[in-house]
């Protein structure tokens, strides 16, 4: 992911709410390679709940912030000191902020100087031709199912709630495998779908952790997306030495790290 300059004087208006039927507008504010990139199109083609702001210049936006209901928010164009300030005001009342920012030694002193911690996360993927997601191995005991808008109404991950919204609108634009037995959901895992891409999340039921389960159930929707012609991807805290083994597990590579600004809003 590519620095960003910061912004001439003469852009440093405030951030206007974009609205929905403008949101593709966003998109060029974002390279290739930036982390959570299924994320942002997701919002900006209405498969995940969102609200985006930005700065224009004319009719061009500079700078943007992407927010999802969940922690995950995403900032790109040029910054400056006011942007970070003017961003954790717009997230008030958010909850749990994780603001993926452009690097650089300028973004994270401002991004902390408006009250944000710095964080690290880490971004793993696998070659862009020539992959081939694994089957999952379902073990004895366990089904494996499709999650629909019943499975997702009963399923006990808050993170994919926030993301996803309702059971209806998971079903309409999302997808996820859970392994079931005796009728209770033991593993559940999610592809946020954007760009190409597919963002894999996975949650296991405290009661049967520490079985390999998450590891079937992202391979089930990684296969499922790698059919679909999506490249996965899978992003943690740089200190989760437990997703990380389950990034690797996938057949999947670091790329790169990349900084986070981590604030309560």
């Amino acid at each position: 992911m590519s620095a960003a300059p910061p912004v001439p004087d003469m852009d440093r208006t405030r951030l206007v709410e974009v609205a929905a039927a403008d949101l593709p507008r966003l998109a060029s504010l974002f390279d290739p390679d930036y982390p959570n990139l299924a994320f942002v199109h997701a919002v900006i083609d209405g498969a995940i709940p969102g609200r985006a702001w930005a700065r224009f210049q004319g009719d061009a936006p500079v700078t943007c912030l992407v927010a999802t209901t969940a922690p995950f928010c995403m900032a790109a164009g040029a910054m400056s000191p006011a942007f970070f300030t003017e961003a954790r005001t717009l997230l008030t009342g958010h909850g749990e902020v994780q603001l993926i920012h452009p690097p650089g030694a300028d973004t994270e002193a401002w991004a902390q100087q408006a009250g944000f911690t710095a964080g690290q996360r880490m971004h793993f993927t696998h070659a862009r031709s020539g992959f081939v997601a694994a089957p999952p191995v379902v073990p004895d005991g366990y089904a494996l199912v499709r999650i629909d808008a019943e499975t997702f109404s009963g399923l006990e991950s808050p993170m994919a709630r926030s993301i996803f919204g309702t059971g209806a609108h998971y079903v309409a634009h999302a997808v996820g495998f859970a392994l079931v037995k005796d009728g209770q959901v033991a593993a559940d895992a999610h592809g946020v779908l954007g760009g190409g891409l597919n963002e894999l999340g996975a949650n296991t039921h405290p009661d049967h952790r520490r079985k390999g389960l998450a590891s079937v159930a992202l391979a089930a929707v990684s296969h499922w997306g790698n059919e679909q012609g999506l490249r996965s991807i899978v992003t943690c805290h740089a200190d989760k030495a437990p997703s990380i083994a389950l990034a690797r597990k996938l057949g999947l590579t670091e790329e790169f790290s990349y900084p986070i600004a981590k604030a309560t809003c």
